[in-house]
């Protein structure tokens, strides 16, 4: 798995907001937060979390990018169900999630894990045990480390 101190893999690929270069966030600090699958009560709970507290999280100079394994057509049922004000990455072929060390093998997809990358693209915090019910209040505490 990446390491805090690493820099971010860089990836560019299909969102709901169109294709998405992580490294032309450069200057904002990003919330990369992996999920296991749309629609499912865990999943569904943590991303209206982060929705909730996108303005929190946008007055602390972070964007947010959600990224599962689901393909761009369930992704964008997902953000238009639940109102979602972020994009969400369709990783089909799991090779971001390889390149962060989250792949699970046994499932085919992503674990739960989060990487908050500073604005130069390093990796300054990763939340490797989420939790669903506080992940949103979670991030915006290391991003409040940050500033």
């Amino acid at each position: 798995m990446i390491n805090i101190g690493d820099k971010a893999p860089d990836f560019t690929a299909e969102s709901t907001h169109g294709v998405i270069t992580l490294s032309k966030y450069k200057g904002k600090n990003v919330v990369l937060y992996f999920y296991v699958k749309d629609m499912t009560p865990g999943c569904t709970t943590q991303s209206i979390g982060m929705k909730n507290s996108i303005d929190a999280i946008k007055a602390l100079n972070a964007e947010v990018i959600g990224i599962s394994s689901d393909d761009l057509e369930m992704h964008k049922k997902f953000l238009d169900r639940y109102k979602l004000n972020f994009p969400l990455v369709a990783d089909n072929d799991n090779r971001i999630s390889k390149a962060y060390g989250v792949y699970n093998e046994e499932k085919n997809r992503a674990r739960r894990v989060t990487f908050i990358i500073d604005k130069d693209g390093i990796v300054r915090h990763i939340i490797d045990r989420v939790n669903v019910n506080t992940h949103a209040q979670d991030v915006i505490s290391l991003l409040k480390q940050l500033n």
